[in-house]
């Protein structure tokens, strides 16, 4: 399937591309990144599917969130579901990636009929996931708020993109994930925000991700250094799945293993269509 640069602004204000017809997907991408990140997977998907990728609220080509609420995942997911009611889509194949995976959560507890199977691809769900040093810093006494801007500034992220792939892993192109300085600043607010509030952020996303009762798929990198192999395998028996794992890849799945993921998502999207049936 052909990736179109093309990008189309929805009355609720989320940027989004559409490709292909069909079988409804919708491609939900992390931090940092945009809906461009979803590319490489685009374009190994085969015919047969109507492609949705949004750049989430605060990404891309959406709007600048009006407050801080507006970027976590309960907003970004309603965000979601308003352009899926424009463009008259139900049963969705649903996936997301990273920060990603808890809009996807929550879009599917808020909108069952919008979701018909969920696929969660390096992703975190548990308000006590371990936090990697020097994340961990954020959190710590006094130093909290220098680390904070210290660890989040455009230097910082770009290190992140290059040391969270796998071994031999793609170049991760700065200006898809970091975006100009207003995304930045929306990065490094949901990146501090999720550090410093897990009970209150991700209590909600546990609770709805083991309450699935659609098809689901749970993909992990085996090289990932934000979120461990462990944390996959939590994830999966929440969602009452076995644990897709990708043997030498780091964290950003969609470009590192795109035709992979691809595949695994044609999978999902034949599970969802038997479960219609």
């Amino acid at each position: 399937m052909l990736w179109t640069e093309d990008v189309l602004r929805s009355p609720s204000g989320l940027g989004y591309r559409r490709m292909g017809g069909g079988q409804p997907v919708v491609l939900l991408h992390g931090i940092p990144g945009s809906g461009a990140t979803w590319a490489p997977v685009v374009e190994a998907l085969p015919a047969g599917f109507d492609v949705i990728v949004p750049d989430l609220l605060g990404f891309g080509g959406s709007e600048r969130p009006r407050s801080l609420d507006d970027l976590h995942a309960v907003a970004q997911a309603s965000a979601v579901a308003s352009l899926l009611d424009e463009l008259h889509l139900t049963g969705a194949v649903v996936v997301g990636h990273d920060f990603g995976g808890p809009v996807a959560v929550m879009l599917t507890a808020a909108r069952a009929d919008l979701v018909g199977a969920i696929g969660l691809f390096a992703t975190n769900t548990f308000p006590d996931t371990p936090i990697p040093f020097p994340l961990s810093t954020v959190n710590w006494p006094v130093v909290g708020a220098a680390a904070q801007r210290v660890l989040f500034c455009g230097l910082s992220l770009r290190m992140l993109l290059r040391q969270a792939v796998g071994p031999g892993g793609p170049h991760l192109d700065p200006a898809v994930h970091l975006g100009d300085s207003a995304q930045q600043a929306a990065i490094a607010t949901i990146f501090a925000g999720s550090l410093t509030g897990l009970a209150r952020l991700y209590e909600p996303v546990e609770a709805q991700l083991r309450s699935l009762d659609i098809p689901a798929l749970v993909g992990w990198g085996d090289r990932d250094p934000l979120f461990s192999v462990e944390q996959g395998r939590r994830t999966a028996d929440a969602a009452g799945v076995d644990l897709r794992l990708y043997s030498g890849a780091g964290h950003f799945l969609p470009q590192e293993r795109p035709a992979d993921v691809a595949a695994d998502i044609v999978i999902l999207a034949s599970a969802a269509s038997a479960d219609i049936t």
